[in-house]
């Protein structure tokens, strides 16, 4: 038990000095972050969703396509700014 102890102490202690410096932004590496950083294509399929803002018109829709309807509610502000 012991040994298992050390051998993770130590693995731990390597992994933690290998790690690289924070990188820095730059004209040379800026297209990559953004690109990095922006949502793919794929990420966004939920915005081609006919979302509905009324709940009624939700339903009537919902209940013409034979659809069911999700109802999405929350308390509070939504970036839970109090």
């Amino acid at each position: 038990m012991r040994f298992l102890s050390a051998a993770a102490l130590t693995l731990a202690a390597l992994g933690a000095s290998a790690q690289p410096a924070d990188p820095v932004l730059s004209d040379q590496n800026l297209a990559a972050t953004r690109d990095t950083i922006l949502p793919k294509p794929e990420e966004e399929k939920w915005r081609a969703i006919p979302w509905r803002t009324s709940y009624w018109t939700a339903v009537l829709d919902g209940n013409k396509a034979g659809r069911p309807v999700l109802l999405w509610t929350m308390n509070g502000h939504p970036l839970a700014c109090t």
